[in-house]
């Protein structure tokens, strides 16, 4: 399993591609900002105006664009620059999808809007940026929006588990080819990431974060002196190396809480700590609850 699958894995996603617009003459959405969420508009047809929460302009969006907010930044969808609205929408169950539709049976613009929810502690989803744009053509994303359109325009039996397999098939993709950008704004792991020396210590550290890292072993592999390593984690990833191995062990343990019927003691001892107790106390200082509390929530 390479880190992106990892990171994906840790990040405990889940939500769907659940929502269809279609919109026509005067309209404007709103989504407020909320925490541990993000959400992706994917245009199918037309052009409208995206006016994101702390920004100036706004920007014009058309036909195969795609609009991924890691952090569900606050914004507004309109036909034109800096209406305020009101609109009226109509929301309606169709098939697999909820429909909201402005105006009459032939919209000017329409889109598809995925909602997903990831753990609080995502080293991958924290350290995206706010904003990301990118094109259908570019992400390889044509044949998702191709098969979103067909089970929203023909409704079948197994529609609901197919665009629902989507989401991570297309935040995957968007991740991936952000990531490949050479102007990608990143923080923490995924700037570490890009620097040479520090790729394969973190490589390692997240694929077996179990392991009993010493600095000596993750010096040897990085070919650094354990001040220049020291250093460079904190540069780059803002924590020194000790505390990044402990926070992928607790996050790697929180999937396996969720995601697991393993008890407490077996997940402790599977992600490198030495008793249950010592993990209970890690764990509550990073996520705020218990391993019981948070298996639970």
């Amino acid at each position: 399993m390479d880190i992106l699958d990892k990171l994906i894995k840790f990040a405990q996603i889940s939500g769907s591609i659940n929502i269809q617009c279609k919109l026509q003459d005067s309209w404007y959405i709103r989504h407020e900002r909320q925490t541990y969420h993000g959400i992706v508009h994917i245009v199918s047809q037309g052009e409208g105006y995206l006016h994101i929460d702390g920004m100036v302009n706004a920007i014009k969006l058309k036909a195969n664009d795609v609009v991924f907010l890691p952090h569900s930044l606050g914004h507004t969808l309109t036909h034109q620059p800096n209406y305020k609205g009101p609109s009226k929408i109509n929301i309606i169950s169709n098939g697999a999808f909820t429909l909201k539709r402005c105006g009459g049976e032939s919209p000017d613009f329409s889109l598809f809007c995925a909602n997903f929810t990831y753990d609080k502690q995502s080293e991958l989803f924290n350290n995206l940026p706010e904003v990301i744009l990118l094109n259908l053509q570019d992400a390889a994303l044509k044949p998702v929006l191709d098969i979103l359109q067909r089970e929203a325009e023909d409704y079948q039996p197994g529609s609901a588990n197919i665009i629902n397999a989507l989401l991570s098939v297309l935040l995957t993709l968007l991740i991936r080819t952000y990531l490949q950008q050479d102007n990608a704004q990143l923080n923490g792991l995924l700037n570490g990431l890009r620097d040479k020396r520090l790729y394969n210590v973190i490589s390692n550290i997240i694929a077996k974060p179990e392991q009993a890292w010493k600095i000596e072993t993750l010096c040897h592999i990085a070919n650094l002196s354990k001040a220049q390593l020291i250093r460079l984690f904190n540069q780059q990833l803002g924590v020194s190396p000790y505390n990044f191995v402990n926070h992928i062990r607790l996050q790697k343990a929180g999937e396996l809480l969720k995601h697991s019927q393993q008890s407490v003691l077996s997940i402790a001892l599977n992600c490198g700590f030495q008793s249950e107790s010592n993990f209970g106390k890690a764990f509550k200082k990073y996520y705020q609850l218990t391993p019981g509390q948070y298996r639970k929530k």
